[in-house]
This record gives C-alpha cells, structure tokens and sequence, in this order.
C-alpha cells in the first residue's frame, strides 16, 4: 500500500522549519506563500516538476510514494 507525499525543504526557515510534507503540490500553496517557494502553482505544474523535483534558488520539492504496510484485518467467529 503507498500513499503520494510532496517533500518541500526550504533554504531558510519559515514559523522555525525548513521540512515541509503534503499530501498534494496544491496543498504546499495553502500553508507556504508563494514567495517563499519561489514559483507559482500553475508554473510549477506546467513546467517545473521533472522526474519528480523541483529545484530553486529558495526550495527544493521532490514528489515520493510513502509506503504502507498492508492492513490486515482478523474475522472474528
């Protein structure tokens, strides 16, 4: 079982960190202003992302899958 996460480390700190986990690139833009990563939304999606990483002069994103063991469930009789 795996789960996508979106890695964003920025180069100087923002409210004291610097390494950042979402669950989509959208969801980067609703907690970290744009300004602080350095390029838009719409930029990043269209262009900026190759083989799953970003770099910039600000940030770095990398796009990973977060493995999961598998859940298994007992019948109960």
């Amino acid at each position: 079982m795996s789960t996508k996460v979106v890695h964003l480390r920025l180069n100087e700190p923002f409210e004291g960190q610097t390494d950042f986990y979402f669950g989509s690139i959208k969801a980067i833009y609703d907690s970290i202003p744009q300004d602080r990563v350095g390029i838009a939304y719409k930029s990043l999606t269209n262009h900026g992302i190759r083989d799953g990483r970003y770099t910039n002069s600000l940030c770095s994103i990398d796009i990973g899958v977060m493995r999961r063991k598998a859940n298994s469930r007992t019948k109960r009789d």
